[in-house]
């Protein structure tokens, strides 16, 4: 099974923490779905990654990883799984599946922690300079976290909003 990551998971330290077997395949872009920050339905502590795919997504495309998944079973508040079609650089489809938010809420940035793993992440990657900056125009669009720069509350990722 493979696992699509558009977020902080594309920054391979973050990745190796909730999937530590898991293998990198392909660079990949997922045709009508546009990468968003939100905070969790009507949550005002803090913003998340969502992947939109509504109709104003429509013409754009979310870039990523394709990764072979290593079995991973966890649900985390807030987040749903589903199922998604990417197109892989190497020229292959790969049927995947993904974390998005449930039920986004308002336009709202990440704590610095949370951030800092995209731009890493897309840097290392080799993402082009024109997604990196409509990712960090999409960032810097969002309202500001109220706590911004709250530390990482858990070593080992938890399934609670609070933990993680």
């Amino acid at each position: 099974m493979y696992y699509f990551a558009y977020c902080t998971w594309i920054n391979d330290p973050e990745i190796k923490r909730y999937m530590p077997g898991c293998k990198k395949i392909a660079k990949a872009v997922l045709p009508n779905y546009r990468l968003e920050f939100h905070a969790a339905a009507d949550r005002t502590d803090r913003g998340w990654c969502h992947l939109n795919g509504l109709p104003e997504a429509w013409g754009e495309q979310c870039e990523g990883l394709v990764f072979e998944d290593d079995g991973l079973t966890d649900d985390y508040d807030d987040f749903e799984r589903f199922a998604i079609t990417v197109l892989g650089e190497d020229g292959k489809t790969y049927d995947c599946w993904t974390y998005r938010m449930s039920s986004p809420g308002m336009a709202m940035r990440p704590p610095n922690f949370y951030w800092q793993h995209i731009p890493d992440g897309l840097k290392s990657e080799g993402f082009s300079a024109a997604y990196i900056a409509k990712v960090q125009a999409t960032y810097d669009a969002a309202a500001p976290c109220p706590r911004a720069d709250r530390p990482n509350p858990s070593a080992i990722p938890g399934k609670s909003a609070d933990s993680r």
